[in-house]
């Protein structure tokens, strides 16, 4: 297992924590240094990408979805818009 692996399944599996706090989480990589912030929402955005990509393929076969996924798909959407406005030099986007 890759090290990228480990921590999809360690974060997939502490989120299902009843005691899991999203904002305690968000607000320790958010004091990180600038170049571990880059790489934090190049992750960001890939979930939120292969998310988006799961709404889509969930309503097209008429299954419900949820809220996170529809969430994604929209937040989706303003990514494309920025990455068509703006040259990133140090995050590399979906």
């Amino acid at each position: 297992m890759t090290k990228e692996e480990k921590l999809a399944n360690d974060i997939a599996n502490l989120v299902e924590d009843h005691w899991f706090n999203p904002a305690t989480v968000g607000r320790i990589l958010a004091n990180q240094p600038y170049y571990t912030i880059d790489r934090v929402m190049e992750v960001v955005a890939w979930v939120i990408e292969k998310q988006a990509g799961r709404h889509d393929d969930e309503l097209s076969k008429n299954q419900p979805s949820s809220e996170g996924l529809w969430l994604a798909k929209e937040l989706d959407k303003v990514i494309d818009r920025y990455k068509t406005k703006y040259v990133f030099e140090n995050i590399k986007l979906p």
